[in-house]
């Protein structure tokens, strides 16, 4: 419950910080927005005459020289700044209402009335400028800049207000809260794995890939609120494609049919004339310009209509709705306008980005009457605004996909736990076995499938406990390398193989005199300490131990498991029994006892090994040239010597040899050159 607790606690404070985050974003965006907006505002109010502005009444005054002149200021400002919705100038009426006086509109309307806004008072007191935030009217969502127009006398005349549409910076705000309010759902649901998420303190790997592949409950869980995730997500996906491809088609085809029509407005007479002089002071140009204003207007656009001219690979601007005119204004060249000069028919672009926006262009040839592309009319529509809409819709969705996400996870997960929890007490039995706790013992009572796997996990508990029995059992008369290839093979086999070994065979001098000397519990007792030693040396450097034969151990290196090495670990070993024998020797001594002296010999060869004797009695052992000869070295070997053969010298490269001789050994035709190991006598 705590961690639940803490979980929604987590979930509202990085909510509240993603919310602060894109707050303070949006605000930053607005304000520069705003500035940007006020700056204008102040340029433009320096430009105007507060003298002017007195002499404009009302609408008798819409074709006055102060109304024209003051008109042509305000749309130089607004060309020259590129702003899209008008510029006007407010007069104050009362305290609660302003009215309308010059406006940047092709229809003028004079005198009627605005409601004061907050921000105009400061700015009517003498207030160099002022803006607003995001504020929302019957239009729209507007950003505005105000400043003030002064009369002859300092007072103010006239403010300046200049409304920049704020579409895109609302939907901006609304898209920025979505994303606050989808990472505190995000952080809410990480919140509630974090019970799970504790087992990642100690061992984070082991802890993540069982979180997502090894809990049953997690992946059950998962798997609901994961397919829920997919098909909303692909769902929120395919719709935020669909309803793109339909608004920038639907956008496409208002433009194209606007430019289409319009371009067999345009008088292509007009457009060569203007094309010739590239000037803006001609009757052509102001002809040309109320054709592109009525087509502007019929097609109602906001954004301005212009044609083109081709200067080479670069495009030249001939007529434009703006009043500020840039004829002659140069501008890329774009592959489908090349096409339409080219004499292609109609196109249309984007969205594309360049510095002012993102846009959706369309563009329709000029033809005249001998059929030739004098110009080209294009119309463009700034996009942001709806693309940021259409991202908001999907982000909504998004956020509807994650609440369910969550319903799923939950509902997974209660599901989850009850047919993971009989899963896991078997897993928890299986982990215990694998750590070697054979004394499991769980209910096997179920009839389902379950019950089937806890039958099957006891009769493997109780075959591990008597293979163990076994294991321990067998150890104490045959090498461990021999029960575990017996193990691994899981199968006893009268087969044997060729293998090449190092054979050691070790001997006590003297025995039979020692033996006299001692009673027979003494005796076993000596050789249960001599053979300990022993043992214990052949199994630290990985020998196998054969059999005991009185007195004498016979064992080898190389087999079940292969040894590249087995004649240097022979060697080592045969040094490493007389080192310890003689530390042992020395403690008999100083208790009165007799010392017992070993020699040993050691060949190496090929031999047999393999499990002999029959199905009911078998002895894994190694039969060969090599066990013999090491038998007879050893009889060479006097007390506390290693005698071996040259094939031992070259392949074990250590320790220090002396040569014999030949000498000739039972059973072997040929002489037999062997060596002596040099180390100082056992006394």
């Amino acid at each position: 419950m705590a961690s639940r607790l803490w979980a929604v606690v987590a979930a509202g404070a990085f909510g509240g910080a993603a919310w602060w985050f894109e707050e303070r974003s949006v605000r930053h965006r607005i304000d520069h927005e705003g500035m940007a907006v006020e700056a204008v505002a102040v340029e433009a109010a320096a430009k105007l005459s507060g003298v002017a502005q007195a002499a404009v009444q009302g609408a008798e005054d819409a074709h006055s020289e102060a109304f024209v002149a003051e008109r042509n200021t305000l749309r130089g400002v607004q060309s020259a700044r590129s702003i899209h919705s008008p510029i006007y100038t407010l007069r104050k009426v009362d305290d609660n209402t302003t009215e309308f006086v010059v406006m940047t509109n092709l229809r003028p309307f004079i005198g009627h009335t605005y409601a004061m806004r907050d921000e105009m008072r400061p700015v009517f007191e003498g207030h160099s400028r002022m803006r607003t935030g995001l504020f929302h009217d019957d239009h729209g969502t507007w950003i505005s800049g105000y400043a003030p127009v002064l009369d002859a006398d300092g007072q103010v005349a006239v403010i300046v207000s200049i409304d920049r549409p704020s579409g895109d910076l609302a939907e901006f705000q609304y898209t920025s809260r979505l994303k606050a309010v989808l990472v505190a759902l995000l952080v809410g649901l990480a919140g509630l794995m974090a019970p799970r998420l504790g087992m990642l303190r100690s061992r984070p790997i082991q802890g993540i890939r069982r979180l997502v592949v090894g809990s049953l409950a997690s992946r059950i869980g998962g798997a609901g609120a994961l397919a829920v995730l997919l098909a909303v997500g692909t769902m929120a996906v395919l719709d935020h494609r669909r309803a793109e491809r339909e608004a920038v088609d639907h956008t496409k085809d208002a433009l194209a049919q606007a430019v289409s029509l319009g371009s067999h407005v345009v008088d292509p007479r007009l457009q060569v004339a203007v094309a010739s002089t590239l000037s803006a002071d001609t009757e052509a140009f102001a002809a040309l310009r109320r054709q592109l204003r009525t087509i502007k207007e019929g097609a109602a656009l906001t954004s301005p209509v212009y044609t083109l001219v081709r200067d080479g690979e670069l495009v030249r601007f001939v007529g434009m709705t703006n009043e500020y005119a840039y004829v002659g204004d140069t501008n890329e060249l774009r592959p489908g306008v090349r096409a339409t000069f080219d004499g292609g028919g109609p196109g249309t672009e984007g969205p594309y980005s360049d510095a002012h926006g993102v846009w959706i262009s369309a563009w329709a040839p000029i033809v005249d009457d001998d059929g030739a592309v004098v110009g080209v009319l294009q119309a463009d529509r700034d996009v942001a605004g709806m693309m940021l809409e259409l991202t908001s819709h999907s982000l909504l969705r998004a956020l509807y996909g994650l609440v369910g996400v969550v319903v799923a996870l939950l509902a997974g997960t209660v599901l989850a736990r009850n047919i993971a929890r009989p899963v896991q007490t078997l897993a928890a039995a299986a982990r215990a076995v694998g750590n070697g706790e054979l004394d499991v013992q769980i209910d096997d009572t179920r009839e389902d499938e379950v019950g089937d796997l806890a039958r099957a996990v006891n009769r493997m508990a109780v075959g591990l406990r008597e293979r163990e029995r076994l294991r321990d059992m067998f150890g104490k008369y045959m090498a461990t390398q021999v029960i575990h290839e017996l193990l691994e093979r899981n199968e006893l086999s009268l087969d044997g193989e060729l293998r090449e070994v190092t054979v050691v065979l070790s001997d006590i001098r003297g025995y039979t005199a020692l033996t006299e000397q001692l009673g027979a519990a003494e005796v076993v007792q000596l050789l249960n300490e001599y053979f300990s030693i022993l043992v214990d040396i052949i199994i630290e450097h990985d020998g196998v131990i054969d059999k005991f034969m009185g007195d004498a151990m016979l064992c080898w290196f190389g087999a079940p498991v292969p040894q590249e090495d087995h004649a240097e670990r022979a060697v080592i070993a045969a040094h490493a029994i007389l080192e310890r024998t003689a530390a042992w020797n020395q403690a008999r001594v100083d208790q009165g006892k007799l010392p017992v002296l070993t020699g040993i010999g050691i060949a190496t060869g090929k031999v047999v090994v393999g499990n002999i004797g029959s199905p009911h009695r078998l002895e894994y052992t190694a039969i060969g040239d090599a066990v013999n000869l090491a038998s007879r070295l050893c009889n060479h070997a006097d007390a506390g010597q290693i005698v071996v053969t040259d094939q031992v010298v070259e392949q074990s490269g250590i320790g220090s040899f002396e040569a014999v001789g030949p000498i000739q050994v039972k059973g072997i035709r040929d002489p037999v050159h062997v060596h002596r190991a040099v180390l100082p006598t056992v006394a």
